[in-house]
């Protein structure tokens, strides 16, 4: 490899990084979207438990679900016609799509075949979750996003040994500090670089 083709893919890379600083901002709604809707749907079910209110609880995860994967299509195709699709933004948002349909096919394929139980689903979720934020916040530069993994990681090892009801509480409190808040930390930049550009 010469000095000539060393310097260009250093270049490469550089811009993949810089695209990909902006691609995580541009997908803080989607953050926020899910954080809520998977706090709605733990609180639902224990409230719904605590008051023994029994049902399939299956359902409500299938409607808030099949809810945040159609928002998150949306913004997706509406993020593309705002801004130019990006190497970098497609690498973002394949790791968060891989996520994504993982966590979809053990939350009911799962449990429906009685491979994973319904209380191993949050502490699975976090596992994932955390490396999802690794990887974003690796390719990013963004320290931040790399250490929400840690919480996610340690949040899904003590769920592993929580069994009880609590555990949708503590799952709450995990998607609030560690997804919806970070949410809203990406949507405020996104705004002020808009500000700043317009």
């Amino acid at each position: 490899m010469d000095e000539k083709t060393a310097v260009e893919e250093l270049q490469f890379i550089r811009k993949v990084i810089d695209e990909t600083r902006q691609s995580v901002v541009y997908n803080g709604k989607d953050y926020i979207f899910w954080g809520i809707i998977v706090i709605i749907g733990m609180m639902s079910t224990y409230i719904l438990v605590i008051n023994e209110i029994y049902f399939k609880y299956t359902y409500i995860w299938l409607v808030l679900i099949s809810i945040g994967w159609a928002y998150s299509l949306y913004n997706s195709k509406k993020q593309k016609s705002k801004f130019p699709s990006t190497f970098a933004g497609k690498l973002i948002g394949y790791v968060w799509g891989v996520s994504g349909i993982a966590m979809t096919i053990i939350g009911f394929i799962g449990t429906y075949s009685g491979a994973v139980t319904p209380m191993g689903i949050s502490p699975i979720a976090c596992i994932i979750m955390g490396g999802a934020y690794f990887l974003t916040g690796k390719l990013c530069e963004a320290k931040w996003m790399s250490y929400l993994s840690y919480g996610w990681w340690i949040g899904g090892t003590a769920l592993l040994f929580i069994k009880s009801v609590e555990s949708f509480l503590i799952m709450s409190l995990l998607m609030l500090f560690f997804q919806t808040i970070p949410g809203i930390i990406i949507y405020r930049k996104y705004k002020k670089e808009i500000a700043v550009k317009s």
